[in-house]
């Protein structure tokens, strides 16, 4: 696959910077979900076995879990994305192989699909 040619090096370079500056965002929010989700903080913090409070630190406790996780699955995303950059292959649509638009990178710099693609994946088609 040949590198998206409608990108200049100033706007692959902008886009590597917006992955860098959101990668560095995420992995302090991955840490600070993963502490929230730690049972040991929560008794720390003054919930005890009460079964109100049990129920309630259980609920905090998964939701941290689950947003850390997607938080994880965005980080392995732009991570690939990165990868991508220096393969020189970011930008090209992985099933198509045409350049995925300027303005889908913009909005979703770890896209790899072009949105005629994205659009079939949808739709099943």
């Amino acid at each position: 696959m040949a590198r998206n040619k409608t990108l200049t090096k100033t706007q692959l370079a902008s886009l590597r910077q917006e992955l860098l500056d959101e990668r560095a965002t995420l992995l302090s929010q991955v840490e600070d979900l993963d502490a929230e989700a730690d049972v040991n903080n929560w008794r720390e913090g003054g919930f005890d076995d009460d079964p109100a409070d049990a129920g309630s630190a259980s609920f905090e406790r998964e939701t941290a879990q689950s947003l850390s996780n997607h938080a994880r699955r965005l980080l392995a995303q732009i991570d690939e994305a990165l990868r991508r950059m220096d393969a020189g292959n970011y930008g090209t649509c992985e099933r198509c192989g045409n350049p995925i638009e300027q303005a889908r990178l913009e909005a979703l710099p770890y896209a790899t699909l072009c949105m005629d693609c994205k659009r079939r994946d949808e739709t099943g088609r």
